[in-house]
């Protein structure tokens, strides 16, 4: 009996353990018209490698990790269901989900084959895989197996193309080492507009790796997909470590019909961050609806600079659009809802389905560091040391080219040679010398200042003019090349909280 004891408590300790990360959806598929179950539906937790299918019965069962998913049901012949879960519905045997049978009209039969492009694949399957897979380097490696399930749809006089799908694509992910079924509900595309969406449903499988290598090539670029994504800032965000995860969220706002970007100081109250400890859900509703966010462990791929030169080149940034008033509540795992309440730009918008993991990813599940992540994806620190390096701070004298600046409630915006500046700065300068002294010009005038970088990355600076009574202004966020110093400057003058978004280039 005595030797019994440990093995009961390991086997209660464990099963604590396991009903603490995971919990069971129990349910049934019935037809919504006879009540009747069905047998052999698809149910599955939507993004995930999570899926089952009905029994005799109808009856299903779904083991998940903690954290809200979309549970989607699919069945020939009938239309597709969803359900949100969370958590909280563990041990609900009750759950019923009814599916309706697809109904078609002879006028929708008549409209789609007036408007079908009979050679649809060859004439826009570039296109679409462009706007669907990505143009990213994972996105190479990516092949979609069942073509023929895709139908293309023109229609003149909207200048619309809407691509349909009979099955779920099946997409071969080669890069990342999942196979997808995604079931498409439509791509459109707006010639008008220039803008695309897609909307679906997919269901991830892990693929069997040849060999260890193999194994551990998949891993390191699973973990390279995750950094910097949606669900790594999602994820970061429902733990309160967004800094800590190398993300940095600034708002968008506008002065004088210019865009500016301010960083946000009180970063979670800003975003109104609240925590439902009855849920263990979270809920944001940013003060602006237009969010920066800057992912800076990485820079962005080639083939976004090459297509977008005007995006910064040493970090990732993205822009989330809110809904006015509209706030969006965040899983422990990164699901969020309603996912239709922001939309995505720049960066992250640019990645597609060649750069998607499941909600389901242990993003600490392999070692952080393995060979092919450190030839993807240099050491950011050692790249901003070498471009903060102090020959090329002081080896010139730096104009002011470009300042925005917010002084209590006032705005001001110069460019050089600009023809709509609310402030003059043609004569600002600095002048760092290697002592850690400088000179600050201004209007003619010349003050005397001493600084010091105060991290080791080199991106914050502390500088202190010498007037008659000494004034402190800390840059951050400094990014130094041969041809620009660009910072964010924040100082206290009077009383009144002073910040400027800045860039100087040598004179």
């Amino acid at each position: 009996m005595k030797k019994t004891i440990p093995l009961l408590l390991l086997v209660v300790v464990s099963l604590s353990v396991f009903s603490q990360s995971n919990y069971v959806i129990n349910g049934k598929v019935i037809d919504a018209v006879s009540k009747l179950p069905l047998q052999g539906a698809s149910v599955f937790a939507e993004n995930t490698t999570i899926g089952t299918a009905s029994n005799t019965d109808g009856v299903f069962s779904l083991h998940l990790p903690n954290g809200g998913y979309n549970l989607v049901v699919t069945f020939t012949g009938y239309q597709t269901e969803t359900k949100r879960i969370t958590t909280a519905d563990a041990g609900n045997n009750s759950l019923v989900i009814e599916v309706k049978q697809k109904e078609k009209s002879l006028e929708d039969v008549v409209v789609k084959a007036s408007y079908e492009v009979k050679d649809g694949w060859e004439k826009y399957g570039d296109f679409f895989l462009d706007n669907f897979i990505g143009k990213s380097s994972n996105s190479k490696n990516c092949f979609i197996k069942n073509k023929e399930a895709l139908k293309f749809y023109f229609y003149k006089k909207r200048n619309r193309l809407k691509i349909l799908a009979t099955d779920p694509i099946v997409i071969e992910n080669e890069a990342l080492g999942y196979t997808i079924k995604y079931t498409l509900d439509s791509f459109t595309h707006e010639y008008s507009t220039q803008v695309s969406q897609y909307s679906g449903y997919p269901l991830f499988e892990e693929m069997q790796p040849a060999n260890d290598a193999q194994k551990q090539k998949w891993s390191a670029a699973r973990v390279l997909a995750y950094n910097g994504s949606l669900l790594h800032f999602m994820r970061s965000l429902y733990n309160k470590k967004i800094q800590e995860e190398g993300f940095e969220i600034q708002f968008l706002i506008k002065v004088n019909d210019r865009e500016m970007a301010i960083p946000v100081k009180n970063l979670y109250g800003g975003l109104n961050y609240t925590m439902d400890d009855s849920t263990q859900t979270v809920e944001i509703l940013p003060n602006q609806p237009q969010v920066v966010v800057i992912y800076k462990n990485e820079k962005p791929e080639e083939g976004y600079l090459s297509a977008n030169p005007d995006q910064p080149g040493k970090f990732q940034l993205t822009v989330l659009s809110f809904l006015p008033e509209q706030a969006i509540v965040i899983e422990r795992n990164g699901y969020y809802f309603e996912q239709t309440d922001f939309s995505i730009n720049q960066y992250l918008g640019w990645e597609k389905m060649a750069d998607m993991l499941p909600y389901n990813f242990k993003d600490r599940e392999e070692p952080m560091r393995t060979t092919a992540v450190i030839e993807k994806k240099p050491d950011p620190v050692i790249e901003q040391t070498a471009y903060s390096s102090s020959n090329l701070l002081t080896n010139v004298t730096w104009k002011m080219d470009e300042s925005r600046i917010i002084d209590g409630t006032n705005m001001f915006y110069y460019k050089r040679e600009g023809k709509e500046n609310t402030i003059d700065l043609d004569k600002d300068l600095y002048k760092f010398n290697t002592d850690n002294t400088g000179i600050y010009f201004y209007n003619d005038q010349e003050y005397k200042f001493t600084w010091t970088y105060i991290d080791t990355e080199k991106t914050k600076m502390k500088i202190v003019i010498l007037y008659p009574t000494p004034l402190v202004v800390n840059l951050e966020n400094i990014v130094l090349t041969p041809s620009s110093l660009k910072y964010t400057r924040v100082q206290k003058v009077n009383g009144v909280n002073f910040m400027a978004i800045e860039t100087r280039i040598p004179k």
